[in-house]
């Protein structure tokens, strides 16, 4: 799969048209399950996939912001519960997602905050936690879409789009050298052809919870450690979720330009600068 194109051309959407998937297009996502990347490949997880009646049972218990949107199918990650499995399943579900795109579906992560309850309106018998649920089908296309910049509640900006994706943080608002505030250069980061740029452009389309994009990449001699800020808005779980996403955006192209990428849980031993509102969560060599 070309991470990179995919990145750029995944189509997160709200609204879908109630053409089913064909049932070979359902297979592909199976059989393409049993080989995504995970993060954490130690974690059992499995996927269930839901073609009807979905709406209506989740309605109340999970949504987008509340919202539960309707679509012709559900994907829901399944996962032991361990060290990092919400991570997992985001990387995971991330994944499945930009499969979704190569097989021209649009998808919407769908967030829900009792799991227990969405296992219990789906007829789910598993003692395995919900890692992710997300919403796909065919998307309805429109000629504008709105999407919200919510950075307080008193100070959103609305602006219009004509795509369905764009940039939102800026590779030299996304990167930083050796220490949290160093600006990037070309030299640290190569042109546009490069690995390691396609690489963080890919992590800057990632999609967050409430396009927060909440983290930061600090480059230091090969290390490429990827930090989070808090957020108001942005709870443990889906700040979870966004590492993981955003840790497959990156990954994704690296391992498909040069080599498969170890991520290393923590920060390494240095002194980074961080606001005392960041932290470093993870690193890898590039």
């Amino acid at each position: 799969m070309d991470y990179s194109a995919m990145s750029q051309v995944r189509k997160s959407v709200r609204a879908f048209w109630d053409t089913p998937v064909p049932a070979l297009t359902v297979d592909e996502i199976e059989t393409y399950f049993g080989r995504c990347k995970r993060l954490v490949p130690s974690i059992d997880v499995q996927m269930r996939i839901f073609e009807r009646d979905v709406k209506e049972k989740l309605e109340g218990t999970a949504g987008y912001q509340g919202f539960m949107i309707g679509a012709p199918c559900y994907m829901v990650i399944l996962s032991d519960e361990a060290d990092h499995y919400i991570e997992n399943a985001g990387f995971i579900a991330e994944d499945m997602i930009l499969k979704m795109t190569e097989l021209e579906l649009s998808s919407c992560w769908i967030t829900f905050s009792d799991g227990e309850e969405v296992k219990k309106a789906l007829g789910i018998e598993s003692g395995k936690r919900i890692g992710a649920i997300v919403a796909f089908g065919y998307g309805q296309r429109t000629s504008k879409k709105i999407r919200l910049n919510i950075k307080s509640m008193s100070n959103i900006d609305i602006n219009v789009e004509r795509e369905y994706y764009s940039p939102k943080l800026s590779i030299d608002e996304l990167v930083h050298i050796q220490k949290w505030g160093g600006k990037s250069t070309i030299e640290d980061i190569g042109d546009t052809d490069s690995a390691l740029w396609r690489a963080l452009y890919a992590a800057s389309l990632s999609p967050s919870y409430l396009n927060r994009q909440p983290y930061g990449f600090i480059l230091d001699n090969g290390k490429v450690i990827l930090v989070v800020k808090k957020d108001e808005h942005t709870d443990e779980v889906n700040e979870k979720l966004n590492i993981g996403i955003v840790m497959l955006h990156f990954s994704g192209v690296i391992s498909q330009m040069l080599f498969n990428v170890d991520w290393h849980w923590g920060a390494p031993e240095q002194d980074l600068g961080l606001p005392a509102d960041c932290s470093a969560v993870a690193y890898c060599l590039v």
